[in-house]
């Protein structure tokens, strides 16, 4: 990558070690653009040897992380060996968080495509799913995932999982306590047996060749539930990279499976996977971005596109209208120009001239958050007073500090005194707002929705 002295140092490392693992010298290793905490380089070898893939968890993990790459590992090989087409393990650190993977040759980009394309694609990716989902988790190897009991047991304890991250941080997030709450007081009693779902799958986490899959990957989130939800997570995943027809996906999981589709668990999977994106946006610093990540899609993804779903979801089940996003209005402030002006630099001279891709990403990455802090600079403390207001409606006394405020209606959730429904009002104002300051860096995704259950 050419990045400075520690990025060389640690490509080095990675490097000795793939070529121990594998008994044959690197020729060159690399890491792709996108990815956060895990880490994703492609590895070339000198002579005859294949190419490989390498995902690398340079972070270590905090002190509750559940979702390891050692774990994933052991889900690659269950499925490898039950014929699934995913990539073969060929090696685990024996120290770091690393796994070295088989290379499979493939794109991962749909929404791009001719429709005809588009449809041929996930025509093939959907009877993998509904095979993965038939295999019998209780003849699979995966002791890290057992011991195997009811799908209604799994979705809860999936809620455990995510319950300790989301108390692990001291920041007061009332509206993801009030999600759980209902996500737990609604966790639908379900007959038959578990499966393996794969969590985060959809267009973006299977690779294809333009016509059809070649291997579903990132099996980060993989556990033990209820089939319907890797169905929510198409839907999740659709706000993001579209299918071309989510109705005609369900029918042809309902026809390859023989399960119908559960329009309730579907929506309530929906809103899980969404308050999931919540909570991994709360785990950040107060800052809310690191700088080990893209920046821009921090900004974007977490507290702008995720937290709009999440309510959106929310809404869905409790039948209730939210309306259009509203974009609030400002005027230019003295500096506008100024970002104006960088942002036009940005576009036109500094991305186009960078040849390293992940490092034109990151760039791109940077333009996003100087949009965002051009509205930042322009509404002032306007979204700050806009919340206070809303906190002092909730709480039935005049809030002037919103961290406080913040604790308090937490306390009035967790206590029982107020619900989702609640707070979904306040809730979705604090989008309105994110939005509007978010809004032009989101391009696209600012219009994007969750599919509509209809079934």
């Amino acid at each position: 990558m050419g990045d400075g002295g520690v990025a060389s140092e640690r490509e080095s490392k990675l490097s000795k070690w793939v070529a121990t693992a594998t008994g044959a010298p690197v020729e060159r290793i690399y890491r792709r653009p996108g990815g956060g905490r895990n880490e994703a380089w492609d590895v070339e070898f000198k002579g005859q040897y294949p190419k490989l893939f390498l995902r690398v968890d340079m972070g270590g993990g905090a002190a509750y992380e559940t979702y390891t790459l050692r774990r994933e590992a052991e889900i690659y090989d269950a499925l490898h060996k039950a014929s699934i087409p995913v990539p073969a393990v060929i090696a685990v650190h024996p120290e770091i968080e690393a796994v070295l993977l088989g290379y499979v040759e493939g794109t991962a980009p749909l929404a791009k495509l001719p429709l005809e394309q588009q449809h041929s694609i996930v025509d093939s990716f959907v009877p993998w799913i509904a095979k993965m989902h038939a295999l019998d988790v209780n003849a699979m190897h995966l002791p890290t995932l057992g011991p195997i009991g009811s799908i209604k047991e799994h979705v809860a304890r999936e809620l455990d999982v995510w319950e300790t991250r989301l108390n692990y941080h001291a920041r007061s997030t009332p509206f993801l306590q009030a999600c759980l709450k209902w996500l737990r007081e609604n966790n639908p009693d379900v007959p038959g047996r578990p499966c393996l779902v794969q969590g985060d799958t959809g267009p973006g986490n299977f690779l294809h060749d333009g016509s059809k899959l070649t291997a579903i990957v990132d099996f980060e989130l993989a556990h033990i539930g209820d089939p319907m939800e890797d169905l929510a997570w198409i839907g999740t995943r659709n706000a993001q990279e579209p299918v071309p027809d989510f109705d005609r996906l369900l029918a042809l999981y309902e026809s390859e499976s023989g399960t119908k589709v559960d329009a309730f668990r579907l929506k309530y999977h929906m809103l899980f996977a969404e308050w999931r994106i919540g909570v991994l946006d709360a785990a950040r610093p107060s800052s809310r971005v690191s700088a080990a990540g893209d920046i821009g899609a921090q900004l974007i993804f977490g507290g702008g596109l995720h937290m709009r779903l999440t309510c959106e979801a929310m809404a869905a089940l409790l039948e209730v209208d939210l309306g259009a996003w509203t974009k609030f209005p400002a005027d230019e402030s003295s500096a506008s120009g100024v970002f104006d002006a960088v942002l036009e630099q940005m576009k036109d001279i500094v991305v186009p001239s960078i040849s390293d891709a992940f490092a034109s990403g990151r760039a791109k990455g940077i333009s996003r958050a100087l949009k965002y802090l051009r509205e930042v600079e322009r509404f002032g403390d306007r979204p700050l007073q806009s919340e206070l207001h809303d906190l002092s409606g909730l709480l039935g006394h005049t809030v002037v500090d919103v961290e406080r405020g913040r604790s308090d209606l937490q306390k009035a959730v967790l206590e029982g005194r107020l619900n989702a429904k609640d707070l979904l009002t306040y809730e979705w104002n604090r989008v309105c707002w994110n939005h509007t300051l978010v809004g032009e860096a989101m391009g696209v995704l600012a219009t994007r929705h969750l599919p509509r259950v209809a079934r």
